[in-house]
């Protein structure tokens, strides 16, 4: 036999009213309560997450012009330093220019190397502790004189990746703002109309006594 809700004394539980169900209500819906404003506030945010999506594409434009300049310059760099192999004169200690870091560490020795027959001592960063009398290897400039290692065309990549995240997060702040003060501006228009409308049934619903 057929049965129905109504047969056992119950009604069908309402659907429930999601951020997206209401959105398509919003911006698709026929109800005649439904308002020019709480449509625009629909496609707004439409709008919105279109713009966000598009803006993926110049930032990582941006990115890619940075890390072919970046690139460019590390070649330019790698191309006036050079290594050498070198003495450690006393053991090598903690770099104290550098940020403590769990992950990576630098250090500084008094090292000795000789170039054209001459040799020549200063302090060079080194990637490891060494010990007294330990060789290793340092880097030089055109001048001769200590300097760090250039960095590689991996670290121009983590550059631009940075730089492309960096641009996009700020093309999205800036449109999560103008919809943030766009909803503001509906909404306040959408309360000035609310008092207009509850003015207009108060007048209307007094006396001509009452009235001013």
């Amino acid at each position: 036999m057929y049965t129905n809700a109504a047969d056992y004394g119950t009604r069908p539980s309402p659907v429930t009213m999601t951020p997206i169900r209401w959105w398509a209500k919003c911006a698709f819906g026929r109800d005649p309560l439904l308002r020019r404003a709480d449509r625009m506030q629909a496609w707004g945010l439409v709008v919105a997450v279109v713009a966000i999506i598009a803006a993926i594409a110049p930032a990582m434009s941006l990115g890619q012009l940075g890390y072919t300049e970046r690139a460019q310059t590390i070649a330019a760099e790698a191309a006036t330093r050079h290594q050498v192999q070198a003495i450690a004169l006393s053991d090598s200690t903690a770099d104290p220019t550098q940020v403590e870091s769990a992950t990576s560490a630098s250090f500084v020795a008094h090292v000795r190397w000789t170039a054209q027959n001459v040799a020549h001592e200063d302090y060079s960063k080194v990637e490891q502790p060494v010990k007294a009398g330990q060789q290793v290897r340092i880097w030089l400039d055109d001048a001769g004189k200590v300097t760090t290692p250039p960095q590689t065309e991996a670290d121009a990549r983590v550059d631009a990746t940075g730089t492309a995240a960096i641009l996009w997060l700020g093309f999205a702040a800036m449109i999560g703002i103008a919809v943030a003060v766009f909803r503001t501006a509906i909404g306040r228009a959408k309360d000035r109309r609310w008092d207009r409308g509850l003015q207009a049934l108060v007048d209307g619903g007094g006396s001509a006594a009452q009235r001013p």
